[in-house]
């Protein structure tokens, strides 16, 4: 593992791109730029490992325990919000993960994950019944705004005795140009792709050049015009860094092969 992981490495540094990987495993509670918000109710999140009910995590994480407000309480929704993150400029698929845990008393009880990319908040994913076990969510998306966010609301139906949301282990992976000089009026898409890429510049694409991530050189073409069909049937599921050229001008971006 170790051995890919640098091997990788320097296929992005030699393409002019940077990994960059932000990890939260919350085992000193509620980081300083995270927040919880109450939106109804009286109760705030908790941190730990030993959840309610259910499978606990192996590590603290991050929980509401709808219980503890008690039978006959107020009505609970309560959010818990990461940090904000600066993703301007990114042109790669932006990897959401973590590790999420829910139990219900009744029906009507939710916990829902969101992501703000710059377009409003969108629905990940919603958790309405008894989680069996921790399950390890992964999620690929967008971002160029420099207010990326991910929050988590846990809703217990209007008033219903309820149990837990839960989040451990939170990660964004995302790939970093550094390089200035990008070629000029560049698209590739679709992206992810599964047969056939269609590359686009606003100058004559010279040349372009897959690599895998032990840095190998997959797949070359000279399309010589400004817009190429490009077929990938032929590579492996993965991720993959494109170099092109194009009027003296050199780019480098991630591909995303189903």
């Amino acid at each position: 593992m170790k051995k890919i992981t640098l091997l990788f490495c320097a296929v992005l540094m030699s393409a002019g791109l940077s990994a960059q990987v932000v990890s939260e495993d919350f085992d000193a509670g509620l980081p300083a730029d995270w927040s919880t918000v109450v939106n109804t109710g009286t109760c705030d999140w908790f941190n730990g490992a030993d959840l309610p009910t259910g499978p606990d995590f192996a590590t603290p994480g991050m929980y509401f325990d709808d219980d503890v407000c008690g039978n006959g309480a107020d009505a609970s929704n309560t959010t818990l919000f990461s940090a904000m993150y600066d993703l301007t400029g990114v042109t790669s698929t932006v990897t959401i993960g973590y590790d999420v845990a829910f139990q219900e008393v009744a029906s009507g009880e939710t916990f829902t994950a969101e992501v703000n990319a710059g377009a409003g908040w969108e629905v990940l994913a919603v958790y309405d019944t008894d989680l069996a076990d921790v399950v390890v969510e992964s999620f690929d998306g967008t971002g160029s705004n420099a207010d990326f966010q991910v929050r988590w609301t846990y809703d217990d139906g209007g008033g219903a005795w309820g149990w837990h949301g839960a989040v451990d282990n939170f990660t964004l992976e995302y790939v970093l140009s550094t390089d200035d000089n990008q070629v000029a009026g560049f698209s590739m898409y679709p992206n992810p792709a599964n047969d056939i890429v269609t590359v686009r510049a606003q100058n004559e694409i010279q040349n372009v050049t897959f690599f895998n991530i032990l840095g190998q050189k997959v797949l070359e073409v000279s399309p010589n015009a400004l817009t190429q069909e490009i077929n990938v049937a032929t590579l492996k599921a993965g991720v993959y860094i494109v170099n092109v050229t194009s009027d003296e001008q050199v780019g480098s971006y991630r591909l995303i092969k189903q």
